[in-house]
């Protein structure tokens, strides 16, 4: 800034003020009849003053943002940011004067946008005039370009390093030649005189020494030094904020502004498959696109080298340092066990897993991953979980120990086993939200079961012991986790998991498990409306059973068979197969099993009935298997009665007994939700909703009431259901069309 300038614009400012204060006196002297020549020569007086204030206000403005120019000009180039408005927020509030915090760690696993944080907050800082000084240090040793990891020299890599940049930065240029301790004395002095910001960043990168040193004179220095360190490893020192991958919004919105810089286009199929495959980690975001606008490879081979090569160097770059730190053998293995997870594993899936002979070398080893940033914990459910792209680099290491991953693959599915023999009976049901927790790991197990017998029946004809164990092992998990799945709606994951267990019964010539898993087949495509096959199924679950000799599973086929027979059109052999099922059941009335059977087909035959259009014989069939449902000996009436409810509440709205049918379906709908039966619940908003239209409530409750329900019988493919929904849905919207044109 032109210093003489301002001076001189400062001494007209003070001589036009003392002309200015002449003229005022003058002026007063003459009362109101105050002559014209003194009033103008006093407001020339004031405009000059004015003129004159502007212009030193116009140099002290470009001086500020020459300031601010200079200041960024010192920092790296400012990339496009997204999202991170919490860590943000986060990070500028405690740079404020009046916080108490000085030290900001930035952690996170490589390209997880550490730097790009600490830039964004640096440049905000200068912009909104936190800090008379900002000062850049990297000890950043390598980057990662399109062709690969190129090394560059760090800006820093001691303590001197870091005095000499800060004594330059601030003003002295010889502060090199003094020795170590007078450098630190000479920066606390520099440091003393102005409010700077100081950023350090990759400060992993130094050895332990340097670190230390560093934290050391942070810690003596002036209360006007605040200072970001962003780290692949966990900064000990003040507030953290730990970053993890963008979510999916965020990450569209990066590709899609990388795209338009590069020109070329993914499909939102690919942007999801991207996003998901990477974490949300920007650089590997990033780095993809490159490589297919930069170097001309197809989107599909890309996304294929992501997904499938090992050596890829954006796997290399984000995770070779710290995986190279880890020199306990426990730090590795838990990596492992929740490298073969698809989601994150609870605190005692992990101890029973990973072979740790006490909790203290436990917990050191989740501390250790902790502090490098290669896990995640979920404090609340007391998870750990690892990104999908930390996912896939753990897995590419697995052949370092592959006799440890061997047994731990076993070990995980004897462990979920167990768990479900724990939480997944009958009885148990109010807990299956939290054994839902599990449920893509669980169905991991199950896949890596079937998976391991195909290989061994490729090898041989006949079942070794361990395959028999796991076979036996995928049994279980079908009988014990599909009926889980089942009342919750996962009906496409029971599918799935069905199928995969019928080809382990079947191995073990295990009829009764055929038959369970025949049937389970059977029912879903029963609900989505493919009757033809879940008749075929229905009839192979009865031939399975016969072979059993029991008589309640027997009935049980024969129960399912009359349903879908019922559905076919085919009322004769419906009944038939569901009286007999009745009379079976009864013989059985102090079996818990037997009850829910009898139930089952009393309601059968209601819905028979029903469809017959003997409404008055229908209700009677639906009291019945409620009365039936609710059996002392049962003690357990939440779990069905929904159905019997629904039932009677059809019957009453068919009779237009409007306050009956409304009560039967909220008693319904109450039950369901209680009992988390989401197929019974949409058939119970259909039921009300129809109560609704009849007795003319009001039209949007009831169309939203009907829509909620049709998005649930759609998400659970009740193509039956759906259609109903949509002709009631259909007349909803018409008579608030009607409604409309009526007003107009």
């Amino acid at each position: 800034m032109n210093t003489e300038e301002i001076a001189h614009l400062e001494r007209m400012i003070a001589l036009h003020k003392k002309n200015l204060y002449s003229l005022e006196e003058m002026l007063a002297t003459y009362g109101t009849d105050q002559p014209l020549h003194l009033i103008n020569s006093a407001t020339m007086e004031r405009e000059a003053i004015a003129r004159y204030t502007k212009q030193i206000e116009g140099l002290n403005s470009s001086h500020k943002e020459r300031e601010k120019s200079s200041l960024m000009a010192n920092l790296p180039r400012r990339p496009y940011f997204v999202g991170r408005e919490k860590e943000l927020s986060s990070a500028l509030q405690s740079l404020q004067p009046n916080s108490r915090t000085f030290i900001i760690g930035i952690e996170g696993i490589g390209g997880v946008g550490k730097s790009a944080l600490a830039i964004e907050v640096a440049h905000r800082c200068i912009e909104n005039d936190l800090f008379e000084s900002v000062i850049w240090i990297s000890a950043k040793e390598s980057i990662l370009t399109l062709h690969g990891i190129e090394p560059i020299i760090p800006e820093a890599k001691s303590l001197s390093d870091i005095l000499i940049t800060i004594g330059t930065n601030l003003g002295n240029l010889t502060i090199g030649n003094l020795t170590i301790q007078d450098q630190i004395k000479r920066v606390y002095n520099l440091l003393a005189r102005q409010t700077t910001l100081l950023i350090l960043d990759n400060f992993e990168s130094l050895s332990k020494k340097e670190q230390s040193d560093i934290l050391d004179f942070i810690r003596r220095s002036p209360i006007t030094l605040k200072i970001i360190i962003t780290s692949r490893e966990r900064v000990a020192e003040g507030q953290i904020i730990r970053l993890q991958g963008l979510s999916f919004a965020e990450s569209s919105a990066l590709l899609e502004w990388d795209s338009q810089q590069k020109n070329i286009q993914l499909t939102a199929d690919q942007n999801k498959y991207l996003a998901d495959l990477t974490g949300g980690l920007p650089l590997a975001l990033l780095w993809v696109q490159g490589q297919i606008a930069i170097l001309g490879y197809s989107v599909t081979k890309v996304l294929d080298k992501l997904s499938l090569d090992a050596d890829i160097p954006i796997l290399q770059y984000c995770f070779n340092h710290s995986w190279n730190l880890l020199g306990n053998t426990n730090e590795k293995r838990l990596l492992f066990v929740l490298a073969l997870q698809p989601d994150a594993v609870s605190r005692e899936a992990l101890k029973e897993i990973i072979e740790i002979d006490d909790d203290d070398s436990f917990d050191i080893a989740i501390s250790d991953l902790l502090q490098l940033t290669l896990i995640e914990h979920e404090p609340d459910k007391d998870y750990f979980s690892i990104l999908p792209l930390t996912r896939k680099y753990i897995r590419t290491q697995f052949a370092t120990d592959r006799a440890f991953i061997q047994r731990a693959e076993l070990k995980t599915a004897q462990y979920y086993v167990k768990l479900l023999s724990k939480k997944s009976g009958y009885k148990e049901w109010r807990g299956y939200d939290e054994l839902l927790l599990d449920r893509n790991n669980i169905l991991g197990v199950a896949q890596w079961c079937y998976k391991s017998i195909q290989k061994k029946q490729i090898r041989s004809n006949s079942l070794a012991k361990k395959s028999r164990n796991i076979a036996e092992i995928l049994v279980q998990i079908g009988t014990q986790f599909g009926s889980v799945l089942w009342q919750r709606a996962y009906w496409y994951d029971r599918l799935t998991l069905a199928h995969a267990a019928l080809s382990a019964a079947r191995l073990l010539s295990d009829w009764k498990s055929v038959s369970t898993f025949a049937r389970n087949i059977s029912w879903i495509y029963f609900y989505q409306g493919d009757y033809l096959r879940a008749s075929q199924w229905a009839e192979e679950a009865l031939s399975a059973t016969r072979m059993t000799e029991d008589e309640l599973l027997i009935a049980a086929a024969k129960r399912l068979l009359g349903t879908v027979e019922l559905r076919l059109g085919n009322f004769d052999r419906s009944e038939s197969l569901l009286l007999d099922v009745l009379e079976t059941s009864t013989a059985f009335a102090k079996d818990d099993y037997g009850i829910y059977s009898k139930g089952f087909a009393q309601y059968g035959l209601g819905d028979l009935e029903y469809e017959r259009g003997n409404v008055a014989r229908a209700k009677e069939w639906y009291q019945k298997a409620l009365e039936t449902w609710q059996d002392p000996l049962r003690k357990d009436p939440v779990r069905h009665i929904s159905y019997a409810l629904n039932g009677l509440g059809f019957v009453a709205l068919v009779e237009k007994r409007f306050e009956d049918a409304k009560h039967f379906f909220t008693e319904g709908i109450q039950s369901a939700e209680e009992f988390g039966r989401v197929d019974e619940l949409a058939k119970g908003q259909l039921g009300l909703a129809s109560v609704y239209f009849e007795t003319g409530v009001d039209l949007t409750a009831t169309l939203k009431l009907i829509n909620e329900a049709i998005e649930s019988f759609q998400h659970q493919g009740m193509q039956y259901e759906i259609q109903k929904g949509q002709k009631l849905q259909e007349k909803i919207l018409n008579a608030q069309a009607q409604i409309t044109t009526s007003q107009k």
